[in-house]
């Protein structure tokens, strides 16, 4: 009857063990990135009352005769399925779809989560909402450039059509503005004179201003500059002209490609511009967004974007045997060695932008589960109790 009751006191103990995984599983029903655990159980070492016998000629064998000793607890099992996928509009939140943990650091401990509710500091840094802890990428800590560099401008195109009907030494003058190696916009005017030559125009070399000075700019080669055209006013030779410009203001000497090539001189009016040219003024951050291959892209007032890092992912050959560590998880001797890539790569996952992944909780397996933990510790309860009725009526009997 001592052993019943044991059993009994070991079935409470799992039970109750149970309820507590399922509690925790039904209090995380709304964590994000939270996966949820599984309890089994095992039967406890058996006592050996009387051992099998072997058959012999005259009697048949038997079969041992053992008395259980109660229940154990036998595993508690991680479920690593993805949760659903909520879209929540925040650009700086971001799920994985597929196999894969973001990757956190904390001096030189990493922790791993599914959890991308991400935020960018006073800093750039990219950090994690729930612990604080920053974002690893591709070439380590993730930080967002507050301002991007100008870049000075190095080429341009003139495009449009130069009047066939132009009379001979009438000018046509046109100007844009570029951009210097500080981020400083300059005006550059230029002029093309119609020549004496049937299907030429000349680039006067003194007619080319800088903010109104031509003494800041020349033409390489020097000289004027001869574009000449075909008898369909499609474009002969002259095709381009680099421009020698001087430092300005502490700024570093330029030099500018001309483009004349979608240059035509055909009937009509003159209606040449400028077209598509390089170099950008100093840009300052606007807005920042994540690519499903993990690219971090920062948005500038400039009209730059640049693709700041990518965010890691890290897989492992047993990703429930993870260790769960301050709602986050680290390398276990069983989970195996972290492989960190990039995301769509050697069997990662793609990131889903402005996304977040839930729990992986089911809440009807979970009450289910409560019930069971519950029928289950009353019965061992019962067994308890019935227990000790019995040793006392076996006591009464010595009244």
């Amino acid at each position: 009857m001592l052993r019943s009751m044991y059993a009994g006191v070991s079935g409470l103990n799992t039970h109750q063990q149970m309820m507590d995984v399922t509690g925790n599983n039904i209090a995380n029903v709304n964590t994000i990135g939270f996966k949820s655990s599984r309890v089994t159980f095992k039967e406890m070492l058996s006592q050996t009352l009387k051992g099998a016998s072997r058959p012999s000629e005259n009697r048949a064998g038997t079969n041992p005769q053992q008395i259980g000793l109660g229940v154990g607890l036998g595993s508690i099992d991680n479920d690593m399925s993805s949760g659903n996928l909520q879209s929540t509009g925040k650009t700086s939140d971001v799920a994985i779809q597929g196999d894969g943990f973001f990757v956190l650091q904390d001096g030189d401990q990493k922790y791993y989560t599914r959890a991308g509710n991400f935020n960018f500091d006073a800093q750039g840094n990219l950090y994690s909402g729930i612990s604080g802890l920053k974002v690893l990428g591709e070439s380590g800590e993730i930080q967002l450039d507050k301002t991007i560099l100008p870049e000075p401008t190095t080429y341009m195109d003139i495009e449009g059509n130069l009047s066939s009907e132009t009379e001979d030494g009438k000018t046509k003058t046109i100007s844009s503005d570029y951009i210097d190696s500080k981020g400083v916009s300059h005006t550059l005017e230029i002029a093309f004179k119609k020549s004496t030559t049937d299907n030429q125009w000349t680039v006067v070399e003194d007619s080319i201003k800088i903010d109104g000075d031509k003494t800041l700019v020349g033409t390489s080669p020097t000289g004027d500059h001869t574009i000449s055209f075909y008898q369909d006013g499609a474009l002969d030779s002259g095709s381009e002209v680099g421009l020698s410009i001087a430092s300005i203001d502490g700024a570093a000497p330029a030099t500018i490609n001309l483009d004349f090539t979608k240059l035509t001189q055909l009937g009509g009016g003159s209606d040449i511009k400028f077209g598509e040219m390089d170099g950008v003024a100093m840009g300052s951050l606007e807005s920042f967004s994540f690519a499903e291959n993990g690219d971090v892209i920062g948005s500038y007032d400039n009209g730059l974007t640049q693709v700041v890092d990518r965010i890691a992912l890290a897989q492992f050959e047993n990703p429930s045997g993870l260790t769960r560590k301050d709602g986050l998880f680290v390398e276990s001797p069983n989970s195996g060695v972290a492989n960190v890539g990039m995301p769509m790569e050697g069997g990662a996952g793609s990131l889903a932008p402005a996304t977040l992944e839930m729990s992986n909780a089911n809440l009807s397996q979970e009450f289910t589960n409560m019930i069971t933990a519950q029928r289950g510790f009353q019965a061992s309860s019962k067994l308890i109790t019935t227990s000790d009725e019995m040793l006392q009526e076996l006591v009464n009997l010595k009244r």
